[in-house]
């Protein structure tokens, strides 16, 4: 039987990820021509695997969820945000 304290995880690593790409907002925005690191390329890899798992955890999260008779909506609009997040970082990365 699945604990509820694995719920909690996996909003940990859905407020990781959106911390990640917070942070990567913030060094495309302001620290752009300081930082050589931060390309197209890194942008758009990091919002991938960022999105990418995020699907994956909310998968799962909705079969879990499902079996006990749980409500997650809370990890859907963390799922949206990070989502929203990786496009935003991605067009603003490609306009520059």
């Amino acid at each position: 039987m699945l604990s509820h304290e694995a719920f909690n995880y996996v909003r940990y690593e859905f407020v990781f990820f959106i911390i990640i790409l917070i942070a990567l907002f913030i060094n495309i925005v302001f620290l752009k021509k300081k930082l050589d690191l931060i390309n197209w390329f890194t942008v758009i890899s990091i919002s991938f695997i960022c999105i990418v798992v995020s699907v994956l955890n909310l998968i799962m999260l909705g079969y879990a969820s499902d079996e006990l008779n749980l409500r997650m909506a809370e990890c859907t609009y963390m799922f949206i945000a990070v989502v929203i997040l990786a496009v935003i970082n991605s067009a603003i990365s490609y306009k520059k």
